[in-house]
């Protein structure tokens, strides 16, 4: 029985994987003389004019992805005696995310974040060209047998620019449910934010061996996500620092605009996480001990230098609290001394000082005369301003006469 051969020059062979949309076959290219990979589309979507148009519009936009981390779209179209639409693609010789986690259940920090590099640079590149892939999950990234991380897969993709169509409309939602974002799982138009919430149920899955949420339908998955958080990595197994579970939570977020700025800020967040650096969300409870000898931690910049400063000219936002210095200490006061009121004791003091005022005067002046009076002095004690006052005016003028 002779290999079926489709367009007329890729002779298939071995099955390499299948699913509701698709079965993958490895297969010779004649032509060329190079083995590769060919997806055959399911024949139920075959009648399907709208899908198939789709197909064709979003598999140009995938053709034009050429990346070292990307599985490289050679060739598409349809074949009329199968009735088959395919998809030719590069041949990668090595495992996937999937069957590596079957194989291994979990994998360890320096592992995962070698699978979610290559992945997060391919993303980011697809994204720089306008292109979602919206189905990011451990089967389709890709482990060569030489060690290159490659995303696969972008037979779904949708261009963000060009087009009005949508591939998820209500009631029909593609991708595997347990990576999809919650705006797409509702069935909402999505970004690149998606394909980051997908990556990063990935990671989290590499990283404990399970999802974060143990869902079995869309609605179900729905309810999870807008119900509670995950829980984080640290809590589920010890081998992840909290600054990496950190990093994951990000890309888990509920709302977009929470997640990753880009795939390359993602990368590098994780890799960071991996040596003990919070997200930049965080960047207030980083360790110390990773900060750089001499670098001020958050806490001490905030403590006010001893040694005295030149003020600038513009006032702080909060006052800084009055220095205390011991020799202005003003002198502790009585309960004699606090009890009347502060505008009662100073009449008395400003009647007093005039008097004594009117007396030097008045003695300088008698002496000016030749006078030999001497200048009687009165003890003044009194408890009102009114006492005090004659009594200051008794006394000038005994010494006035």
């Amino acid at each position: 029985m002779s290999a079926e051969t489709i367009a007329g020059r890729y002779v298939l062979g071995e099955r390499l994987g299948y699913g509701g949309m698709s079965t993958v076959q490895v297969a010779m290219d004649r032509r060329l003389e190079r083995q590769v990979a060919v997806k055959l589309l399911a024949e139920h979507l075959a009648d399907d004019s709208q899908f198939i148009s789709r197909f064709k519009r979003e598999a140009l936009a995938a053709a034009r992805l050429v990346h070292p981390n990307i599985v490289q779209v050679f060739d598409f179209g349809f074949d009329e005696p199968s009735g088959r639409h395919y998809i030719v693609m590069e041949y990668i010789r090595g495992r996937s995310g999937a069957e590596i986690l079957r194989e291994e259940t979990r994998l360890g920090v320096g592992d995962s974040l070698e699978l979610v590099d290559g992945a997060c640079r391919g993303l980011a590149h697809a994204h720089r060209m306008g292109v979602i892939h919206r189905d990011v999950k451990p089967g389709n990234i890709l482990r060569s047998d030489d060690g290159a991380v490659k995303l696969a897969d972008f037979g779904i993709a949708k261009a963000m620019a060009g087009g009005t169509s949508q591939i998820t409309q209500a009631g029909s939602v593609l991708g595997t449910a347990a990576y999809l974002a919650p705006e797409q799982a509702s069935g909402a138009e999505v970004g690149p934010a998606a394909d980051l919430y997908g990556l990063g149920v990935v990671t989290y899955q590499l990283l404990s061996g399970r999802l974060p949420y143990d869902a079995n339908s869309l609605t179900e998955l729905a309810l999870m996500q807008q119900s509670a958080h995950p829980m984080r990595l640290d809590d589920v197994t010890s081998d992840v620092p909290a600054s990496l579970a950190s990093a994951v939570q990000r890309a888990l977020a509920i709302d977009p605009a929470q997640r990753y700025a880009s795939a390359e800020e993602m990368r590098r967040a994780l890799h960071e996480g991996a040596r003990g650096i919070a997200p930049p969300e965080s960047d207030a409870t980083a360790p110390t001990s990773m900060l750089a000898p001499g670098e001020p931690t958050s806490a001490t910049r905030a403590i006010p230098s001893s040694r005295p400063r030149r003020l600038e000219p513009q006032a702080p936002a909060t006052p800084p609290p009055p220095r205390y210095e011991p020799e202005l200490e003003a002198p502790r006061r009585s309960r004699r001394d606090v009890e009347p009121p502060r505008r009662s004791r100073r009449g008395p003091a400003i009647v007093l000082v005039a008097a004594l005022l009117a007396v030097v005067i008045a003695f300088a002046y008698g002496s000016s005369q030749g006078g030999s009076d001497s200048v009687k002095i009165t003890e003044v004690d009194g408890g009102s301003v009114g006492e005090v006052v004659d009594q200051m005016d008794r006394l000038i003028d005994d010494n006035t006469r």
